[in-house]
C-alpha cells in the first residue's frame, strides 16, 4: 500500500475517532483528553536516551500526575502541586543515577506543558465548544495553506536548521489564509462574550503561534535526531507531530480569552 493511501486512510480513522468526543463532550471528552496526555507522555519522555534504565515507575508517575492535576484536584490546588511535582522531576538525579540533567527537561516540560494544554482544552470547550471549532480552523487551514503556497510558491527558507523545507512564502500564505478562515468563521458563528476586535485579533495570533509550535517541536525533535515522536499513526507519524500546533494553540487562545476578560 502507498504512503499516500496509508495516509489517507490514517486521516480518515483520526476524524472518525476524535469527532464524536468533541460533538458528545462529557466523559468522552476527558477520555479524548487523557488519551493525549497518556500517548504524548510516552512519546515526550520516551526521547531520552536513558529511558530503559529509568525506574519503571517514573514514566507512569508523570502521566499520572499530569492526570491528577486535571481530573483529580480543585483548580486551586493544582497550581502549587504544579510546582511541587516540577521540583519533584528536578530532582530525579539525586534519586535516581539513570537521570540526568537532559532528563530533567523533558521531565518538567511535560508536566508543565500538557497539564497547560490539557486545563486550557477542557476549559476552552466548557466554554463554548465553538470556541475549539474557532481555534482549530485556525491551527489546520494555516498548516495547509502554508504547505501548497510553499510547494507553489516558496522561494526563500523559513528556518533552515529546524525544518529544511519551510519557506517564508509558505508561513506567510499560510499565516494569511488561515487569518482570514478563522475570522470569516469568527464571524459565521455566535461566540457570545467575543468581540468582533477580539475575534479579528485572535484570528491573526493564532495562525502565528501554530506555526511557532510546529517549529519549536520540530527543534525538539531535530535535537534527538528523530523524525516523528513515534509510528503510533501511520503516515502521520505520532500523536504529537499531529498536535503540536495544537499544543500552543490551545494555551495562547485561554490565555488570550482571559486578558481580554472573555
Amino acid at each position: 500500500m502507498s504512503s499516500i493511501k496509508v495516509r489517507v486512510i490514517t486521516s480518515f480513522a483520526i476524524i472518525a475517532i476524535v469527532i464524536p468526543p468533541l460533538v458528545l463532550g462529557g466523559i468522552w471528552l476527558d477520555l479524548l483528553a487523557a488519551f493525549i496526555v497518556l500517548s504524548g507522555g510516552y512519546e515526550l519522555l520516551g526521547l531520552s536516551e536513558n529511558v530503559r534504565k529509568w525506574p519503571k515507575w517514573l514514566i507512569p508517575m508523570e502521566i499520572l500526575f499530569v492526570w491528577a492535576l486535571l481530573f483529580g484536584v480543585s483548580e486551586k490546588l493544582a497550581f502549587p502541586l504544579l510546582g511541587v511535582m516540577v521540583l519533584l522531576a528536578m530532582s530525579m538525579p539525586v534519586i535516581s543515577k539513570a537521570v540526568d540533567g537532559r532528563d530533567v527537561f523533558l521531565l518538567s516540560v511535560y508536566l508543565c506543558i500538557f497539564y497547560l494544554f490539557g486545563m486550557s482544552f477542557l476549559k476552552l470547550y466548557a466554554k463554548d465548544p465553538l470556541y475549539f471549532w474557532f481555534m482549530a480552523i485556525a491551527t489546520y487551514l494555516c498548516d495547509t495553506a502554508a504547505f501548497f503556497c510553499g510547494s507553489l510558491f516558496g522561494k526563500h527558507k523559513l528556518c533552515p536548521r529546524i525544518s529544511p523545507k519551510k519557506t517564508l512564502e509558505g508561513a506567510i500564505g499560510g499565516w494569511l489564509v488561515a487569518c482570514i478562515g478563522a475570522f470569516l468563521f469568527a464571524c459565521c458563528v455566535d461566540l457570545g462574550g467575543f468581540p468582533l476586535w477580539a475575534r479579528l485579533l485572535a484570528s491573526m495570533i493564532l495562525p502565528f503561534s501554530a506555526q511557532i509550535g510546529d517549529l519549536a517541536f520540530s527543534a525538539i525533535k531535530r535535537s534527538y535526531g528523530i523524525k516523528d515522536f513515534s509510528s503510533l499513526l501511520p503516515g502521520h507519524g505520532g500523536v504529537l507531530d499531529r498536535i503540536d500546533s495544537l499544543v500552543f494553540n490551545f494555551v495562547v487562545f485561554y490565555a488570550l480569552l482571559v486578558v481580554m476578560g472573555v
